[in-house]
């Protein structure tokens, strides 16, 4: 395993005419006149992404609708993401997320995205969302009463349901303070349908235009029209309030620009309810979905899991203070998000002609880094394939290469939500493992979906066994 890079190095400017003069061109598969490869992209992107990987290296130039650039070694990682990342803005397939997140943090670019990331910067502080510990807690501890039923008839059912509905309402919680379950049932299934939609749109070759009335436009506007007017209403009460509250809405709205002084505007809040509904409900319950898929097919480590639960937690609801000794839980996520990283993909486009490890990128070209390949890279991982948690023990995780391993993408635009996952995945985990082990429906095996996010086509059919009953 390599040893760790040395710090990387501050932003630099453009490469020097040199390095462009002596930069080779990328190696890469033909694919088809015209179309190069976007018929396999469109049917396989991740078996297109290995085959790419494995006959033509760590930089490879693909043909799909434009030239795209994919970079699988944390090397060319880093260099996009942090040494040069003022060199590349986001590429065109975050555009494709605008008609339903706006212009939040997660589509937003330039001067805009810093002024929008530093005002909600102060309502991620860790000692801002450990508040929201109970709230995780309380959610879940309800969602494992209602399996009570479903584990004493051994029903199957789908636990990456399960975890949606858990997710979107611990969301619901911590960003405006209701139980968007019962209170704003329309916005869940607003929300699912537009998310739906978006999905498939991701990797469409055509988009009919919003303005033309296809079944699939009607659909997405009846579900953003229910999902605007709900955080509207929401936002507009909180305006009138004289307390803006301490949840995340609450926070934001109390922001403030350390120059002008100006709060976001009523647009630029909806932009960022929306976007973080989205970023911290859907990929959450993909990583947790993930975690209990790799935990019901390797019973040792599941086992592993329950034992550290029973004896740092003796029973009690895990709050923030127990998380530094959940460490084995923790690594089991974190091993699950290597193999499965729901943010699967990052894309970027090259502001000015550059060189990735030693290849020829050149202004307007796509850039494409694949965590799922990167975290699978021979070079870096032991075993690529292979499910193991104490790959990530603190001594290990030390000497890997920084880059070799990004869920949260990295450098200046990293997850701004990281923390509140890094809280609320070890206690969902945690509390499932102190009531239930989860068992895959004989036959089963989840189906990826490698769209906006890494979710299982087919849901994770499993069944429920009450380990409290048989301690």
């Amino acid at each position: 395993m390599s040893a760790a890079a040395t710090a990387p190095a501050a932003a630099t400017a453009t490469p020097t005419p040199h390095a462009l003069a002596s930069a080779k061109e990328a190696p890469g598969p033909r694919g088809w006149p015209l179309l190069g490869s976007v018929s396999e992209f469109q049917r396989d992107p991740l078996n297109l992404f290995f085959r790419s990987l494995r006959e033509h290296g760590d930089v490879v130039k693909l043909k799909l609708l434009n030239t795209v650039f994919l970079v699988n070694h944390p090397d060319g990682v880093r260099h996009v993401l942090h040494d040069h990342h003022v060199n590349y803005k986001k590429n065109f397939v975050y555009d494709r997320l605008k008609s339903l997140a706006g212009n939040g943090l997660v589509t937003s670019d330039g001067d805009f995205w810093k002024r929008q990331r530093k005002l909600a910067q102060p309502a991620f502080h860790r000692q801002r969302i450990a508040g929201f510990a109970r709230t995780m807690a309380t959610q879940t501890a309800r969602m494992l009463e209602r399996w009570r039923d479903v584990a004493a008839s051994r029903r199957t059912f789908d636990a990456h349901a399960e975890m949606m509905r858990l997710t979107f309402t611990i969301m619901g919680e911590a960003l405006f303070s209701l139980n968007l379950e019962d209170g704003a049932a329309d916005m869940g299934r607003a929300l699912s349908d537009a998310l739906e939609i978006s999905q498939r749109r991701f990797t469409a070759r055509f988009i009919p235009p919003k303005l033309l009335p296809t079944p699939e436009n009607r659909r997405f506007a009846a579900a953003m029209k229910v999902l605007d007017r709900v955080v509207d209403e929401i936002i507009q009460t909180r305006r009138a309030a004289p307390d803006a509250g301490n949840d995340l809405l609450g926070m934001l709205m109390a922001a403030r620009d350390e120059e002008t002084g100006e709060a976001m505007d009523n647009r630029q809040l909806r932009d960022e309810v929306m976007t973080m509904v989205l970023a911290g409900h859907e990929t959450t319950a993909n990583a947790l979905t993930w975690a209990l898929y790799l935990l019901s097919k390797n019973p040792a480590a599941a086992r592993r899991v329950q034992q550290e639960v029973r004896e740092v937690l003796q029973g009690r609801v895990p709050g923030m203070e127990d998380l530094p000794r959940l460490r084995y839980t923790q690594q089991v996520i974190e091993e699950s998000m290597r193999l499965y990283p729901p943010a699967w993909v990052i894309g970027r486009e090259a502001l000015v002609d550059d060189v990735i490890m030693g290849f020829r990128v050149p202004r307007g070209s796509s850039v494409v880094l694949v965590p799922y390949t990167t975290h699978r890279h021979p070079e870096f991982w032991e075993n690529p394939e292979g499910f193991d948690p104490d790959r990530f023990a603190p001594e290990l995780s030390q000497r890997r290469h920084r880059y070799a391993y990004f869920p949260f993408a990295a450098g200046p635009r990293m997850c701004i939500g990281e923390g509140f996952a890094k809280m609320e995945m070890p206690i969902v985990l945690a509390m499932v493992a102190q009531r239930y082990a989860l068992h895959l429906e004989p036959g089963f095996t989840p189906e990826l979906d490698p769209v906006v996010t890494l979710r299982p086509r087919n849901g994770l059919q499993v069944t429920a066994k009450d380990v409290v009953a048989t301690v």
